[in-house]
């Protein structure tokens, strides 16, 4: 009787040993379990953009380097200051303005990262045309933006483009506007690009 109780509690264990074995061995969303990763107080990013950055897509519109490198040392610098990813800020201005301090949109949004003009105001911004200003209002209204959808990237990236009340009203998802969902994830693409350049 005492080895046929042995022989069954032998068993169970196996048993338990072999779910735990197949639990471990599932498919597992490391996004999901672990959440998002922090790279600074009030921004995360997805896992899934960091922890393999793809390379550039052949269809992607990007400048020359050398435009780039023109505000490498603005962009670093209010990113350092702010808390915000480089590589999320580049992406940013690459696909607000092309690197135009001077653009101006129709809507009249002005400079590198296409500031409203009460937006600027809110952030001390003066000159909307002076790149060092405008990118540190710009980095400093994406910061809130990250801050306010808890670091979710799209989210911020579509507050930043539509509003954060659409956002808000869309129930926190990208509002269903055409461009905004052709922004999103442009921007997420030129995001992938700077960020394997700086790997």
């Amino acid at each position: 009787m005492q080895a046929r109780f042995r022989t069954s509690s032998d068993g169970l264990v196996l048993v338990f040993a072999l779910l735990w074995a197949a639990a471990m061995a599932a498919p597992w969303d490391a996004g999901q379990a672990l959440g998002r990763l922090f790279v600074a107080e009030t921004q995360e990013i997805p896992l899934e953009l960091r922890a393999a950055p793809k390379p550039a897509r052949p269809d992607l519109d990007l400048p020359p380097e050398a435009v780039v490198r023109r505000f490498a040392p603005i962009v670093a610098k209010a990113a350092r200051v702010h808390g915000v990813d480089e590589a999320l800020v580049h992406a940013v201005i690459l696909a607000e303005s092309s690197y135009d301090p001077r653009a101006v949109s129709p809507a009249g949004a002005m400079g590198l990262m296409q500031l409203m003009p009460a937006t600027a105001a809110q952030y001390g911004v003066r000159d909307l045309f002076d790149p060092a200003e405008n990118v540190s209002g710009g980095v400093r209204f994406l910061r809130d933006l990250l801050a306010r959808f808890d670091g979710n990237i799209e989210l911020a990236l579509a507050a930043y483009n539509a509003g954060a009340n659409a956002v808000i009203r869309a129930g926190n998802r990208v509002p269903p506007y055409p461009a905004t969902a052709a922004y999103v994830p442009k921007v997420i693409d030129y995001y992938r690009h700077f960020q394997a350049i700086e790997s």
